[in-house]
């Protein structure tokens, strides 16, 4: 990692194709460095503090604090995880699970350390990703028994999900995110992200053009970033809500999935 790179803005990006996650200074989008060793890198997220979280679907979750070239500790994780998520009102985080037990499930971590807690639903085949609203409550995409995709929501302090029809048609669910005012909700396949009140009504959608592929977005402020699941990897800049064309891309990426913001202090 340079020098420099700590007193940054730091955009990271996990690239399936490498098994690694690419660094760059935000917003510039200059590569400072590579983290490496994984097993099989998939989504990322962040903390208020700029910790990095990693998770690795063949291994433990990697915690990277802002600008670090290692971990500075590691969660232990079960199945397949995919997606996470940190709440910014307890700290704690929320991973999702693709096949760790019979039905959907999701483990959250209090204060992002230790033993996770595991919620379950027979009625969800698996969760996808995953993300909080600014009170604390978690949301993530989900399968149902028939393959439809439906908005699911852990109540904050609650034990048991709520489950919300979205009326959309999914090729593959895509990131889950709180906007700010809306849960951004992606329809991976069709470069669409859904503006989704918090009892699952859809009030508006975003068109990103040249995004059908991507996956697992991150929105920082009225920039919406989303690396392109495809080969050349690049990652793309949208203006949020409006959408449109990119306004920005990096490219040099084999295979891109997730991306995470972590601001410097």
């Amino acid at each position: 990692m340079q020098p420099d790179a700590k007193a940054q803005d730091l955009l990271y990006v996990s690239d399936l194709g490498a098994n690694d996650v690419a660094v760059y200074t935000y917003p510039k989008g200059s590569l400072v460095s590579k983290l490496t060793g994984f097993g099989s890198v998939a989504g990322l997220c962040s903390n208020k503090a700029g910790d990095v979280f990693v998770v690795d679907e063949a291994g433990p979750v990697d915690v990277y604090a802002h600008g670090g070239s290692s971990p500075i500790r590691q969660l232990a994780a079960s199945g397949a995880p995919n997606g996470c998520a940190v709440d910014p009102v307890s700290g704690n985080l929320a991973l999702t699970q693709l096949s760790a037990y019979e039905h959907g499930a999701m483990a959250v971590y209090p204060k992002a350390k230790g033993t996770p807690k595991i919620y379950e639903d027979k009625e969800i085949d698996a969760t996808w990703f995953c993300g909080y609203d600014g009170s604390g409550n978690l949301f993530a995409d989900a399968w149902d028994r028939y393959g439809n995709v439906e908005l699911v929501e852990l109540p904050k302090g609650g034990k048991a999900f709520k489950k919300f029809k979205l009326g959309k048609t999914f090729d593959k669910a895509g990131a889950v995110q709180w906007d700010g005012k809306y849960i951004a909700v992606g329809n991976y396949g069709n470069g669409l992200i859904y503006r989704t009140t918090e009892s699952g009504h859809v009030v508006a959608t975003v068109t990103l053009k040249g995004g059908d592929n991507v996956e697992q977005f991150w929105i920082a402020g009225s920039t919406l970033i989303g690396p392109a699941a495809q080969s050349p990897g690049v990652t793309p800049f949208w203006h949020y809500p409006a959408g449109g064309n990119a306004y920005k891309t990096i490219t040099g990426l084999t295979f891109p999935f997730g991306t995470t913001l972590s601001v410097a202090h």
